[in-house]
This record gives C-alpha cells, structure tokens and sequence, in this order.
C-alpha cells in the first residue's frame, strides 16, 4: 500500500520521503531497480535497523499527522496506529470507501499538517481480502487529491 500511495502522490507532483529499515527492506525483499525507477523523484531513507517496526514508528515520529488505510486488518496497521496514539499524532482512520479528498483535505487544514504519512495493509494482507486493492487504491487517490488541495491552500497562502 505504502507503494501505491508514494506513486500517486509523486505523480500529484507532492514531495516523497520514503523511509526503508536496512537493506532497503520491503515485505516482497529489498527495492528493486525497476520500482526505485518508478519511486526515483521520491528521496529514499534507509534506515540503520533492518526491523518493519522500528520503520513505522520513525515515520509516524517524522509525521505531523498519520493517514491509515486499513480494509483487511494486520499487525502493521495496529502498530502504526499505537505509534500514532503514542507520539501524539493525529490519526485519520476512515473505513474503506469512506475516504474522500474533501474529509482528507480539511482534516490536514484542522491540524495544521506539513507532513502526512500515509498507512496501510501490506500487500499480503490485502491479497486475502478479494477487491480489497481496487478499495485502497481508491482511497489513496481520494487521500492524494486532499493532500494536493491542501498543499496548493498551503502555497496560496490562506487556511
């Protein structure tokens, strides 16, 4: 999921961190050359642990707001949302199909965000609940318009 919205969000012309553990980790292996093209105008962070968690907790740490999109449930999506919770990050956790660029885009505008870190189900997660990705991949676009909407507000100066 994490894949899916770095994409739509480089191609909405927003600014992409992406933060990898050690070895430049993802759940199917290490980034590949084909997907670090498709991922090329993002800046890339490894970090020095080779642990997932260690990741969500840091990206959540660098966020101001979190965004988790979770129709099939996992232990991820329930670490990120504790780390959330735990550094006091404001967490949007809107049930699949209820996410819509204009909820997303005053929910950034209420909480003053400048980084958004968007969350989800792994890949594997998502592959035992059928349509589950046409769901999310939905969603993200929603949550791509209203982080765009928000940023050009941001640029225009007014709130």
């Amino acid at each position: 999921m994490d894949t899916i919205a770095a994409e739509q969000a480089l191609r909405a012309g927003l600014t992409v961190h992406l933060v990898f553990p050690r070895g430049l980790r993802q759940e199917d292996g290490g980034l590949t050359p084909a997907r670090r093209r498709r991922l090329a105008a993002a800046s890339v962070h490894e970090l020095s642990s080779a642990s997932f968690r260690y990741r969500t907790w840091t990206c959540a740490y660098l966020a101001d707001v979190v965004l988790l999109l979770d129709p099939a449930g996992g232990m991820g999506c329930l670490q990120t949302a504790r780390a959330a919770v735990a550094l006091g990050r404001p967490l949007l956790r809107p049930a699949s199909g209820e996410v819509s660029a204009t909820r997303v885009a005053c929910w950034l505008a209420e909480n003053s965000a400048r980084v958004l870190m968007v969350a989800g189900c792994r890949a594997s997660v998502l592959a035992g609940q059928p349509g589950a990705d046409r769901g999310v991949s939905a969603d993200v676009a929603e949550a791509i318009e209203g982080a765009v909407s928000w940023r050009d507000c941001l640029t225009r100066g007014g709130e």
